[in-house]
């Protein structure tokens, strides 16, 4: 019973620290889907000079979870042609980002669409540096501080077995 009580409690350091660590990679996943999506939005927009709406119908599928609801939030609002404000689509965005990547995210979004398709192409382009800068931080914290966190867990884990036994 001992030893049973033991894995289980190993078992949920473990889990608690995965649960961290996923976190973080699911933010790098976020913003590599979102600049996947400007290159996407580019092409599309200089060769096939297709709406947003077709765009995001067309590749919404080959995005991870957070950013796919992101994307079907926004184009619901697009079809239910709803008023979109900057503030209605920062309620659309995944709550796990930080304050000025809402900011940002949802000004990339109140944009889309509004200009002619140079224009467009240079906004997408300007956002897209930003976005950019915002995967090389999510990517460097997956690397620095969610390893760490995962370790601490594991060793929180076997110091709990040993205290235990």
């Amino acid at each position: 019973m001992t030893l049973f009580f033991c894995v289980l409690v190993f078992a949920t350091f473990c889990a608690i620290g995965y649960a961290i660590w996923r976190g973080y990679k699911q933010r790098k996943v976020y913003f590599e889907n979102l600049l996947s999506f400007c290159d996407h939005l580019l092409v599309e927009i200089s060769f096939s000079k297709n709406t947003v709406l077709h765009i995001i119908e067309n590749y919404v599928t080959s995005y991870g979870a957070p950013f796919r609801d992101t994307l079907l939030k926004y184009k619901n609002l697009i079809i239910e042609k709803q008023d979109i404000t900057r503030e209605r689509i920062d309620t659309l965005l995944w709550k796990r980002l930080k304050s000025h990547e809402h900011t940002v995210i949802a000004d990339f979004f109140y944009e889309l669409g509004r200009h002619g398709s140079f224009e467009e192409r240079q906004k997408i382009e300007s956002k897209k540096v930003t976005f950019d800068n915002f995967f090389k931080a999510a990517l460097e914290s997956l690397k620095r501080d969610a390893s760490i966190y995962l370790k601490v867990f594991i060793i929180l884990g076997i110091a709990s077995v040993i205290l235990l036994l």
